[in-house]
Order: structure tokens, then C-alpha cells, then sequence
């Protein structure tokens, strides 16, 4: 084994220990200490990245099976074997990485009995189980002729075609649906990146950058295993390179062409995304200036346009190195592109930016990691390649010095690979329990930022609102307020503002702060809106905007600005109240309004009523009530009782 190799194996062990740590505390603690997930960002990184990215990638288990089973393009042949390992491993690792992702991973198994029809997640589950089933099949052959099952392995052989066939079916089913997925959230998701093609644009791009992945795992293969294949010389053919002779391969031709096909590929991916944003009348997003715009132009210049360039050079196509750079650009490209739908893209519509926590980082790069190294192992020890395992299994048992000099101690005393992956598991697994372990983590609660209501049951009738999480909480019936108030028509007594095409927004959304008041007025995001609006021109049209709602003969100052109910009386739900010129600049903090809103309506109705306790603390804070408060029989009681507790800490 090379050093460069062993180094990379140790690195990938190391990370693999992290994610064992990091996938033990989350399913020990939950979700909630372990992530960074919120109510408006319930997907995080392992999502993305290792479910709907990792699968992405991992197409070219049937796009090479169409290429050589449908198409009879027998030259990609030698690709199969790999393809299939690839998918294989990447549909595996994102199961085991959907495992960690939901709430209850006890439940993996219900969407098996428990049957939602109308659910993109259903398709897509059923989808992704029956194709890691397929891809199980067709590696299947390869590993039970190793050991010997000659007729088993023979019978499946038989039978590859009907299976490629049903697993390039499945995988272009459930790629289409991922992009489904995202077709519900037409308002939150970015205008950039939302599209009714994101189905369309989801199974080309896959197809592309899966073709690529390939492309840049078998010139990394030969680079660090066997490099005579695809980087010896040839004597037969040349191709002179900078006054020295460089030889293409039959490997390197095939290669060549198939990068080829992916760049085809790639070209009508890029056109569509620019049709679709001109038939959108988006374009002009491109050019606002917004960090949106840029990693956007950044995501398809580095998945598409540049792969595209490099491929069309015919010196840089014949070159591994060259090839291999614009693989792995459209493969990186790729991720980056479902990152940006499925996280990035949703930043402009959260209250505050998602990143990830440590132990999300750890477990993501840990299953990479992890798949990485199955990979490595299956390709030494089975005839994924060649027959260059072979080799391989002859010299493992050849006697290697012990030690040379105290530098090369890592690499010499430490051969066994069992040695060495013990050493990175006792330095890994403490380091791992210091970053990952959720009672370390710093209490997130000080910063008086309110979280959002959690339902006690499926349908949310009933809320407990506890808003910086301390303990002084309220189980807050919704429904039977609504019911009682005048139901859906009485919404607007309690949620007296809603954002803009929004019918009830929660009140952390605007009181976000438990004793300080907050901003709710996004400037930057109005400049940007109203540029779109009234299709603002220039480099920064954005700019342009301000006269829209400041008068341009006088400074561009608070007082002078457009009274915000001029624009948004009508979509913001505003009600019967009437709201001052600055009003909505920014929004009380939560404690007062909670207490200005529910004490004041519990005080009427406490005289509509005749229920003399219904404005008391404990009406609401059952954990405030004091131990000898009963049920007042009658008004001389409640005069008995003691003063009702203050909120106040």
C-alpha cells in the first residue's frame, strides 16, 4: 500500500469515528440538542448533502447501465462494475443518513404498511428502497463468484438486463420527485432556484454530474491503485504535449467520451435554467447584487460552464489530470446546487441564517467517509476494476522492515491496518465526545431569542408556549380559542399583523426577543423587492428604489419614509387597529406582548363572564400557581387568596 494511500485511509477512519460518536448522541438525546434544526429550517445538512446530494451523484449506476445494457455501447463496459458499486454505496449511506435525519428512527419501517399515496416522501422512499435493492442484485454477481457461488452468481447475470431496466425506472422516478419536493414552497424557496422544471432539472442534472463522478472515481482509482492503465505509455500512438510524447489509452479514449456525453448533457442543463428564468421574467435576479444572485452565477459556472470548457479542449480532455478537474467541478457543482435548494435558498424567508452544529458536520462527513472506505475495501478485495486485486492480495502477505528512522514510525512500525485504525479510534472517540456531547454545548437561551410553540399533539390543537425554553410556561388551547372567539374570522384578534401574503403569522416571528423589542423591518429586502417590482434597470437597480418610498427632496431618514399601510393594508392582514407611521419598524418584546394581548382580553372576559380569577397568572402558568390556590368558589374567596405571582425574574 502507497503512503499517500494509507494516509488517506486514516484520515477517512478518523472522520468515520467522529460520525460513530455523533450518530450515538443523536439518537441518545434527539434532535433538538444534537442539531441546529429549527420549525423553519426542519432539513439540514445531512438531508441535503448525504440524502438528496449523495443520491444524486450516485446516478451512474443507470445512466452506464443505459449506456451499455439499452444503448449496446460496449466500450463503458469496464465502467459497470464501478457505476453499480457507486450506487450502491450512495443510496446506502443516504438511507443510514435518512436513519439519523428523522424524529422517531425506530419508525423507518412504517411507510412499508402505512401507505400515503399522495406523498412525494412516499414515492420517494419506496423509490430509493427498491433501487438499493437493485443495486444489491446487480453487485451481487461480483461478490459470489469470489467466494465461489458460480451458478448463483450465473443466474443473476441472467437476469441483469430486466434488472438495469428496472432500476433505471426507479431512479428516474424518485430523482424527478426530489425536485417535487420543493414545488410547495413556492413562497419560502428563493425565486432563483424555485421553478416548476426543478423535476426536469433534477434528473438532468443528475444524469450529468453522475457520469462525471464516475469519470473522476476511475481516474482516482488508477492514480492511487494502478496508474499504467490509464497514465502509461503507449507506443503505438502518441500525441505530442509540450515537446514530450503523452499517449492516450483505449481507458483515456473512453473516458474522453464519456465526459463528452455528460458536457452534452451539461450544455442543456445550463440552456434550461436560462429559458427557465427568462420564461419566469427572473433574469434580472442575476444582476441585484444580492449574495443569492452570486452563488447562483458561482453554482452553475463551477457544475456546468466551466466542466463544459474544459471538456471541449481536446488537450484537456485527453489529459487525466485535465478530465479528472472537470469531473470532479461538476460533481462538487452538483452538491452545491441541492445545497442551494434545499438549504441556502430558504435563508431570505428565516429569521435568523442556519449552520449546522458540530455533530451534524460530524455525522455528514463521517458517512462519507465511511462510504469511501467501503469502497476502497470491496475494490481491493474483489474484481471491481480489473484483476488487479489480484496482485494486491499476493504482496499483502510479503514481509515490509520494521522500522527505518523515528519519522517514518507512523509508516513503518504501525504496518498492520488494524493497529493503525485503533491508534485513530482512541484519538478520535474522546475528541469527538468533547465537540459532540450535547450537555457541553453553551446554553442558547441567553440571548433572549424566542422559539416557536411546540404542538402536544398531531393536529396542534392544544400549544405549549414557553418561549426562551426556562420552565415558566402555558398550555395554550388554539383551537378552542379560535372556536370560541368566532372561529377562522377571529384569527386577527390574536395575530393583529401577518407578513405579507401570510394569513396568521406566529408572533416569534415579529417578537422575537423575550425582553427587548426587535426589528421586523428588512430595508435591504424592500430595496430588492421593490427594484423586481417596478423592474428597476442598471447594475444595482436595487439602488434605484428609494424614492419609491422616500421622498427624494429630503433625506432618506425614518421620519420621511412612506407609511408602511400605504402597500400593505390589504396583504398583511392588519384588522381594525390603527398603526402609526413607524409602527411596524419594529415589535414589542415578547413577554409584553404575550401579556398585553392575553391579560387584557382575560380581563373582559372576566367581567362578561363572572370568572374573577381568569385574569390571574395561574390561569395561564399552571407552574406559578400557588400550592394553596384552589378553585375560587366564589368573589369573597378570590379576595381571601394571595396576590397572584409576577412573571418578573
Amino acid at each position: 500500500m502507497s503512503s499517500k494511500l494509507r494516509i488517506i485511509k486514516d484520515i477517512l477512519w478518523f472522520f468515520a469515528f467522529l460520525a460513530l460518536i455523533a450518530g450515538i448522541f443523536r439518537l441518545w438525546y434527539g434532535l433538538g440538542p444534537t442539531t441546529a434544526l429549527s420549525d423553519e429550517m426542519p432539513w439540514g445538512l445531512w438531508k441535503v448533502m448525504n440524502m438528496i446530494a449523495g443520491v444524486a451523484i450516485s446516478t451512474s449506476g443507470f445512466t452506464i447501465g443505459f449506456l451499455v445494457y439499452v444503448l449496446k455501447m460496449e466500450r463503458f463496459r469496464p465502467l459497470v462494475k464501478p457505476a453499480i458499486l457507486i450506487a450502491f454505496l450512495g443510496y446506502g449511506s443516504s438511507c443510514l443518513a435518512l436513519l439519523f435525519d428523522i424524529g422517531l428512527p425506530h419508525r423507518f419501517w412504517h411507510p412499508l404498511v402505512m401507505w400515503n399515496e399522495h406523498s412525494f416522501l412516499f414515492e420517494v422512499f419506496w423509490c430509493v428502497m427498491l433501487y438499493f435493492t437493485v443495486t444489491t442484485i446487480e453487485l451481487s454477481p461480483t461478490i459470489l463468484k469470489r467466494f465461489g457461488a458460480e451458478k448463483l452468481s450465473h443466474w443473476l447475470h441472467r437476469i441483469a438486463f430486466g434488472v438495469v431496466v428496472v432500476g433505471i425506472t426507479l431512479s428516474s422516478l424518485h430523482h424527478s420527485s426530489l425536485g417535487s419536493l420543493f414545488l410547495v414552497t413556492p413562497l419560502r424557496l428563493h425565486a432563483l432556484w424555485y421553478s416548476a422544471w426543478l423535476p426536469l432539472f433534477f434528473i438532468i442534472s443528475a444524469m450529468a454530474a453522475g457520469l462525471m463522478f464516475i469519470i473522476f472515481v476511475r481516474i482516482a482509482y488508477a492514480r492511487l491503485y494502478d496508474p499504467d492503465p490509464i497514465y502509461g505509455l503507449r507506443m503505438d500512438s502518441g500525441i505530442k504535449s509540450n515537446g514530450s510524447e503523452f499517449f492516450a489509452t483505449p481507458q483515456m479514449k473512453n473516458l474522453a467520451l464519456l465526459g463528452a456525453i455528460a458536457s452534452s448533457i451539461l450544455g442543456i442543463y445550463l440552456i434550461l435554467k436560462f429559458v427557465d428564468l427568462a420564461r419566469a421574467g427572473e433574469l434580472m435576479l442575476l444582476f441585484n447584487g444580492s449574495w443569492e444572485s452570486w452563488l447562483f452565477m458561482f453554482e452553475l459556472f463551477v457544475a456546468a460552464l466551466l466542466p463544459i470548457i474544459l471538456t471541449v479542449i481536446p488537450r484537456v480532455r485527453r489529459s487525466p489530470a485535465g478530465l479528472g478537474t472537470a469531473a470532479f467541478l461538476a460533481s462538487f457543482g452538483l452538491v452545491l446546487n441541492r445545497m442551494n435548494v434545499g438549504i441556502f435558498g430558504y435563508f431570505h424567508d428565516t429569521a435568523q441564517p442556519y449552520f449546522p452544529s458540530l455533530a451534524e458536520w460530524g455525522l455528514s462527513l463521517g458517512v462519507i467517509a465511511a462510504a469511501a472506505l467501503v469502497f476502497m475495501f470491496i475494490s481491493e478485495q474483489f474484481p471491481i476494476f480489473d484483476e488487479s486485486w489480484r496482485r494486491r492480495m499476493e504482496k499483502s502477505d510479503v514481509f515490509t522492515y520494521a522500522f527505518d528512522k523515528l519519522s517514518h514510525v507512523w509508516n513503518t512500525v504501525l504496518m498492520s491496518g488494524l493497529q493503525r485504525v485503533t491508534l485513530i479510534a482512541v484519538l478520535a472517540i474522546p475528541l469527538a465526545w468533547l465537540l459532540f456531547y450535547p450537555p457541553f454545548k453553551a446554553d442558547d437561551t441567553t440571548d433572549g431569542r424566542i422559539k416557536p410553540a411546540i404542538g402536544l399533539d398531531q393536529t396542534r390543537t392544544v400549544l405549549l408556549i414557553d418561549g426562551n425554553r426556562d420552565g415558566v410556561k402555558t398550555e395554550f388551547p388554539h383551537v378552542d380559542h379560535q372556536n370560541r372567539l368566532g372561529k377562522e374570522q377571529s384569527c386577527q384578534k390574536c395575530h393583529h399583523i401577518a407578513m405579507p401574503r401570510d394569513n396568521a403569522t406566529p408572533c416569534y416571528r415579529c417578537h422575537s426577543n423575550m425582553l427587548d423589542s426587535a426589528e421586523i423591518f428588512d430595508h435591504f429586502g424592500h430595496m430588492q423587492l421593490v427594484a423586481e417590482k417596478e423592474k428597476l434597470d442598471g447594475l444595482h437597480p436595487k439602488n434605484h428604489s428609494c424614492s419609491n418610498c422616500h421622498n427624494p427632496a429630503l433625506p432618506n431618514t425614518a421620519s420621511d419614509a412612506k407609511a408602511c399601510t400605504e402597500c400593505h393594508k390589504e396583504d398583511m392582514k392588519l384588522g381594525n387597529e390603527p398603526y402609526a407611521r413607524l409602527q411596524l419598524a419594529s415589535a414589542s418584546p415578547y413577554r409584553s406582548a404575550m401579556h398585553e394581548n392575553c391579560i387584557e382580553c382575560h380581563k373582559k372576559e372576566e367581567i362578561k363572564q363572572n370568572k374573577p380569577n381568569l385574569a390571574h397568572c395561574s390561569t395561564c402558568h399552571k407552574s406559578l400557581e400557588p400550592v394553596n390556590l384552589k378553585i375560587a368558589k366564589s368573589a369573597d374567596t378570590i379576595k381571601a387568596l394571595p396576590e397572584p405571582l409576577t412573571l418578573a425574574r
